[in-house]
């Protein structure tokens, strides 16, 4: 995912609360958030980047992570 594509989003756009919430938003800007542990096994952790993006949609202008978000092809 880079600056410029378009996504769907699992959660809402930058719309107001109530009212009908767009389908997709454009991804302006992507960056690091942070670093978390995943369990990927019953023992096993591993350190997962977590990024965040800066998306605009017509209701505005919003950002969210990157794990909720899903390419438009």
């Amino acid at each position: 995912m880079k600056a410029g594509d378009l996504v769907k989003m699992d959660n809402y756009c930058g719309g107001n609360p109530g009212e009908i919430r767009c389908d997709s938003a454009l991804v302006l800007d992507i960056w690091l958030s942070h670093h978390e542990s995943v369990q990927t096994d019953s023992q096993v952790y591993h350190d997962k980047e977590v990024y965040e993006c800066s998306l605009m949609c017509k209701c505005g202008t919003f950002e969210e992570y990157e794990d909720n978000l899903e390419l438009i092809k």
